[in-house]
């Protein structure tokens, strides 16, 4: 079946489902089993029909049945499954990407089964393997081919437990008894729990979820962090499906432990902050990056002495920290420290680049924990001592697995003596890190927190940066927003944790977000100034002024003396047209702070609105006062003269624009308006010439440049002006259309309008 046609069917289902329109959705549900000749999924189908029928037939004789809403509720999660599972086999037959390319691996070969593979890997790891292997040494060949077995071991482990859908009984068995047997090392449990993951956001499987339930709470940090993800994600990514009795008590289990609120809310603070990854990034790349460069050559100049300087030397230079200062780096310098210390994701930036070798093509090498028995490591000819380095790097806290090893994949490529001093950069990286670990007061937090911090940073890099992402759903796409999650909501709805949320998304104006968790604060806490004063920016920052008012109205009522509020008020009604509203929360500013411009200015306008003309004048006048040197109130106040038919001074404004700063081409128009109301034609015409050549021109239009300057307008009206774009023609005539109502206040009689614009225009030509 054809997958849009597919897609639309299995959509109806979903709606049926959630209608309790079970009857249909079998209905629907064969058609597409039928179409796909599934037989086996048929089956099960009509096995879960006859036990609705079972349930219908009880329900209408009246029989007693408290459970019959959760057997309601099961099977249509079980229509649901089998709809993924319809979904599955009929994209399975052709489509090329790589989860469908293991599917089909693991169909033709049969006998590679979850159980098998699981036996074989205990064994390969049991005492006697284990024995075999140091015997033989880790510098032999012997040693180097044994972990390259075990590896691919490993990743047929993987493959076939992210591509497993849906898992039987006796595969989740399996898979619990051996990743809880003990036997295995840390980084293969580390390893499987992430594939389980990956399989949990392809498709629904109450399952996965249960076992991820089991490895939080059994498994060692480092695998209780990974199932922590795991389990937010998933369970996020399905969070409009239903939970099966045996996974809501599993899960109410892990929320008894004692860890569970703390674990939840870093994981929640950490999600949230990969929002901010891609600014981050962009940041170091487009800014920090460039500037560096600049002064490079300066700092080489600087350096050029036969004396070698060292560090401390080059920090106790003013000169050098003179020139960073100027530049402007040290302050953005100084922003990555304090986004770092946050626990900002600054390293994405930097291993980004790191991400192309071979290493990296395997899917499973993006979420293996680093350690050093890896068979790229193992000490033999030619391998450079990699062995060593990557004992150095493993106990770097500061960076995620991911990034570990595209460093050491680098540092293979890279002379010795280079690779020294990069080593030496590193461990006083390393120094740093654990001397500012070292002084918590919390040092279990902080590596709890660090921990799940590079977990989520491995995760993010695969969906980033994986060579083949666009072919996975992307839990960061959207945003892991954990408020949606029913299952998660009596214990993420509590005001400290969802306000810290939301001045994270506010502080880095992610305004959509901010507002949505401000609006969950504001529902269940009491009502605060300071949340409306919030949710009414984020809403004006997106657009929604009447949203926006109201909130302010709100934040005005609990707090009717803060200016931030009013002044906000004022300006929402200015936008929305209630120029009289606007005027009132004008005075109101004017009370409690007479000595703000920015008042007088939004006081003036809104006369100006209401045609209060001596009225703008004075509010223009006391801006102007107030704030001289900025010029801001000189075109509203040469206007309002004007409209006071105070012609001498409006002229003696605008020609004070014109002359002391950039004129624009409603200047000239405006001093073309004031030419004709006092009678002077031929000046109202130059003015409009210039008003019309000063007008930017389109891209890549060919003849006179953007006239920016009253002298280069001059310059351009005195030239032959043959070629000027029809753009700048009509938004001459729409200026003076959209002003006529102006110049028939001033005594310019309509009918002279059409006539003033042809002659110019015959001018022009």
């Amino acid at each position: 079946m054809k997958k849009d046609l597919f897609a639309e069917i299995k959509e109806n289902v979903k709606k049926c489902v959630a209608q309790s329109r079970l009857r249909e959705a079998f209905t629907l549900a064969r058609s597409l089993s039928e179409g796909n000749m599934a037989w086996e999924i048929s089956d099960a189908l009509n096995e879960a029909e006859q036990s609705y029928r079972r349930l219908l037939s009880y329900a209408v004789s009246g029989a007693e049945d408290p459970a019959r809403d959760e057997m309601t509720a099961e099977i249509g999660e079980t229509i649901l499954t089998i709809t993924d599972r319809l979904q599955r086999d009929n994209t399975a037959k052709e489509e090329p990407t790589l989860y469908y390319n293991n599917l089909r691996y693991l169909r033709a070969n049969p006998s590679e089964t979850i159980p098998s593979l699981m036996e074989s890997y205990r064994k390969d790891c049991s005492e006697r393997s284990l024995l075999d292997l140091v015997a033989s040494g880790k510098h032999s060949a012997r040693f180097h081919s044994t972990t390259s077995e075990r590896e691919l071991l490993e990743r047929k482990i993987f493959n076939i437990l992210w591509v497993s859908f849906p898992l039987s009984r006796g595969d989740a068995e399996s898979i619990g008894s051996t990743l809880g047997s003990k036997v295995l090392p840390e980084h293969a449990v580390v390893l499987f729990t992430w594939a389980l993951v990956l399989g949990g956001l392809e498709f629904y499987d109450s399952r996965r979820l249960e076992l991820l339930c089991d490895l939080y709470t059994d498994g060692g940090a480092q695998v209780s962090a990974v199932a922590l993800i795991g389990l937010l994600t998933v369970m996020h990514r399905w969070r409009d499906r239903r939970f099966p009795r045996r996974l809501t008590d599993r899960f109410a289990a892990v929320r008894e432990l004692p860890s569970w609120q703390s674990d939840l809310k870093t994981a929640y603070m950490e999600l949230t902050r990969t929002r901010d990854t891609d600014r981050i990034s962009a940041k170091i790349r487009d800014e920090i990056v460039p500037e560096m460069m600049k002064l490079r050559p300066e700092f080489e100049r600087k350096l050029s002495t036969p004396e070698t300087v060292t560090p401390e030397e080059m920090e106790e230079n003013p000169e050098w920290q003179e020139m960073l200062d100027k530049s402007g780096l040290a302050d953005r310098l100084k922003e990555m420290s304090e986004i770092q210390e946050e626990g900002g994701d600054i390293m994405m930036g930097t291993f980004s680049h790191l991400k192309q070798f071979p290493f990296f093509n395997e899917i499973a090498n993006w979420f293996v924990p680093f350690h050093c028995d890896r068979s790229e490591f193992a000490d033999i000819p030619g391998n450079g001592g990699l062995d060593k380095i990557a004992g150095m790097f493993e106990p770097l806290n500061f960076l995620c697995d991911s990034d570990k090893y595209s460093l050491l994949m680098s540092l293979s490529h890279v002379p010795a003596a280079q690779r020294e001093i990069v080593m030496g950069q590193l461990n006083a990286q390393a120094d740093q890190f654990n001397a500012l670990r070292a002084a918590s007061l919390d040092l279990s937090t902080d590596s709890r927190r660090d921990l799940i911090r590079r977990q989520i940073q491995n995760l993010y890099r695969f969906f980033r940066l994986f060579r083949r992402k666009g072919e996975f759903y992307n839990p960061f796409g959207e945003g892991v927003n954990l408020v949606a999650v029913p299952a998660l909501v009596d214990d993420v709805k509590e005001p400290e944790m969802l306000t810290l949320i939301a001045e994270f998304y506010f502080s880095h104006q992610y305004w959509q977000e901010a507002l949505d968790v401000f609006g969950i604060v504001d529902s269940i806490s009491a009502p605060s100034a300071a949340i409306y004063q919030k949710m009414g920016h984020c809403l004006m920052r997106l657009g929604r002024t009447s949203a926006a008012l109201s909130c302010f109205e709100k934040a005005d009522m609990l707090d009717n003396r803060s200016v931030w509020t009013i002044t906000r008020l004022a300006k929402c009604h200015s936008l929305l047209g209630n120029h009289s509203s606007a005027l009132a929360a004008c005075e109101r500013l004017e009370e409690l702070r007479p000595d703000l411009p920015s008042t007088s200015m939004t006081m003036g306008r809104a006369h100006l609105a209401l045609r209060h003309y001596p009225e703008a004048v004075n509010a223009f006048y006391k801006a102007f006062y107030l704030d001289e040197e900025s010029g801001k109130a000189l075109r509203p106040l040469a206007w309002s003269l004007l409209m006071d038919k105070q012609f001498d001074q409006s002229r003696k404004y605008y020609e004070r624009v014109i002359s002391d700063f950039d004129p624009r081409p409603e200047d000239f128009l405006n001093m073309g308006h004031l030419s004709l109301a006092t009678g002077k034609f031929a000046e109202a015409q130059n003015f409009y010439r210039l008003s019309i050549l000063s007008r930017p021109r389109p891209a890549g239009s060919s003849g006179n440049p953007v006239v920016n300057t009253a002298t280069s307008a001059i310059r351009a009206a005195s030239a032959a002006a043959t070629d000027i774009p029809r753009s700048s023609i009509e938004g001459f005539i729409a200026d003076m259309k959209a002003d006529s109502a102006a110049l028939s206040r001033l005594g310019v009689s309509p009918a002279l309008i059409p006539l003033i614009t042809d002659a110019l225009l015959y001018s022009l030509s």
